[in-house]
């Protein structure tokens, strides 16, 4: 049993679930536009979460970035290593208008870390902007990437569906925003902070209102998609009705994590 469980921390602390998240969510959106499996993208964007994310987890944990002390950090850092040679590897085989996209997307991630404003400040500091940066780079990733290195046209369409997946990771990231009330810095005016915890799942709720009229005026009608969408839009409101200050160490990082994979298996099934 204590194997199993350190094989299954290990799983969530080296993002592995996070990656197959963004995997899954790239997935949605090449079944939406009927684009076949992509490799070099979707490879590309599961080994450079894991990389991304393992950044973003433990830099402040390590002296400029690059030496840790710690084990357990110092297995995940080579690990991730592994994982950053994979992922340029599928890089390189991006067309020229995703690579730049992409470029874009990891200065602003290396932003959120990284001092951008003063020795002491970065963006991940701003008031209340953390939830909106991963809510911009998991929805243009997972839409916009897969989109551009196929070569299809960005229609309304595409940003129709680049709104929705905004809402969608704006709703996902509630139950995390709640967990991490007893955390987080007072100054940095998270959702929660602003608006409680009761008010923030209300906005939850609404915004899942949003997300299925979204869902509908995109099918234009009661298909497959949108009952799809119907269920992820009630697997949404569980997970922000059973967030709580105190709540299981893997209720957000798995179970919330694993709404957008049961998103794209759900499409793979019905």
């Amino acid at each position: 049993m204590k194997l199993l469980k350190y094989i299954f921390n290990f799983y969530l602390d080296t993002s592995i679930h996070v990656a197959l998240s963004v995997f899954a969510l790239a997935q949605v959106t090449s079944l939406y536009f009927n684009i076949n499996f992509d490799p070099n993208i979707s490879y590309a964007l599961f080994f450079g979460t894991i990389v991304e994310y393992s950044f973003i987890k433990y830099s402040p944990l390590a002296k400029h970035y690059v030496f840790v002390t710690q084990k357990y950090i110092r297995g995940i850092q080579i690990f991730s290593g592994i994982c950053l040679l994979i992922a340029l590897y599928y890089i390189f085989k991006l067309n020229i208008e995703t690579l730049i996209t992409a470029s874009v997307l990891v200065v602003l991630a290396f932003l959120y870390v990284v001092p951008a404003i003063s020795s002491q400040r970065n963006f991940r500091s701003l008031k209340g902007i953390k939830i909106y940066i991963v809510a911009i780079t998991w929805s243009v990733s997972t839409v916009i990437l897969p989109l551009l290195n196929n070569d299809v046209e960005l229609s309304s369409s595409a940003y129709l569906e680049l709104v929705q997946r905004f809402v969608f990771i704006i709703i996902l990231i509630i139950p995390f925003e709640i967990r991490d009330l007893n955390t987080d810095e007072p100054w940095l005016r998270t959702l929660p902070q602003v608006l409680g915890v009761r008010g923030v799942k209300w906005l939850g709720a609404i915004l899942i209102v949003l997300f299925l009229v979204l869902s509908y005026i995109k099918t234009t009608t009661i298909n497959t998609v949108f009952l799809v969408e119907g269920c992820v839009g009630l697997l949404l409101l569980s997970a922000i009705i059973s967030a709580k200050k105190e709540q299981s160490s893997y209720y957000a990082s798995f179970f919330v994590e694993s709404i957008s994979i049961l998103w794209w298996l759900m499409l793979l099934v019905f």
